[in-house]
């Protein structure tokens, strides 16, 4: 586990703005409160339940959420990825999310790497998840309702690697309620160069079965 030592340095490092002072610091084994005139976070070890952690050359993954704010769905939040070399890798700048690529797939599981895409290029209060069962979908979602959806495929070819896969986007809208749109990502990794990826929503406003 992380040292809340090395959690707070993060925090300033990357996070923390430079003209923002911490005003109080709570510690608890597993994590830090802190706060700030302007914000509160909450931040620790998170490595349940992120694939990218089961990459043997990972040590661990520190996610701080801002607590400050009452939003439905996921709270604004950073991320870092801490290799065993005694690196990190600050998942919220797209420039080293875009080097991780390089990783994929000898080093790093693809749908790894397309989780930390989805989660940390640019943040959304909606909950977002890679599809890797569109039965998943069936089960809330009327699948007339749903266009195609591509399972996570990796492809090779001169040198390049294509990962294409599919993103479920689950928010709220006032009066309408719950809804999903749907969204294709292809992420591309030339050679030995960093990644690149672009989306495109293929599906929006969809409501779940027994709603509209």
């Amino acid at each position: 586990m992380t040292p809340n030592a090395t959690i707070l340095e993060l925090m300033r490092h990357h996070v923390l703005w430079p003209d923002e002072p911490i005003e109080r610091v709570r510690e608890w084994p597993d994590g830090v409160a802190l706060t700030t005139p302007m914000r509160h976070f909450v931040a620790g070890s998170e490595p349940a339940g992120w694939a990218a952690t089961r990459a043997d050359w990972v040590t661990d993954l520190i996610l701080a959420t801002r607590d400050d704010l009452i939003v439905h769905g996921e709270p604004e939040r950073f991320g870092f990825l801490l290799p065993a070399n005694g690196a990190e890798i600050y998942l919220n700048d797209s420039e080293q999310l875009a080097e991780l690529g390089r990783r994929v797939p000898d080093q790093l599981d693809p749908i790894a790497y397309a989780e930390l895409v989805v989660s940390f290029h640019t943040y959304s209060s909606a909950v977002r998840r890679v599809i890797t069962d569109p039965v998943t979908l069936y089960e809330r979602y009327d699948p007339e309702d749903l266009p195609p959806v591509q399972l996570p495929r990796l492809d090779r070819g001169d040198g390049t690697i294509v990962l294409t896969f599919a993103v479920s986007i689950e928010y709220r809208r006032p009066i309408v309620g719950e809804l999903l749109d749907l969204s294709a990502w292809t992420v591309t990794i030339p050679g030995s160069r960093p990644a690149r990826w672009k989306s495109e929503l293929i599906a929006e406003r969809i409501q779940p079965v027994g709603i509209g």
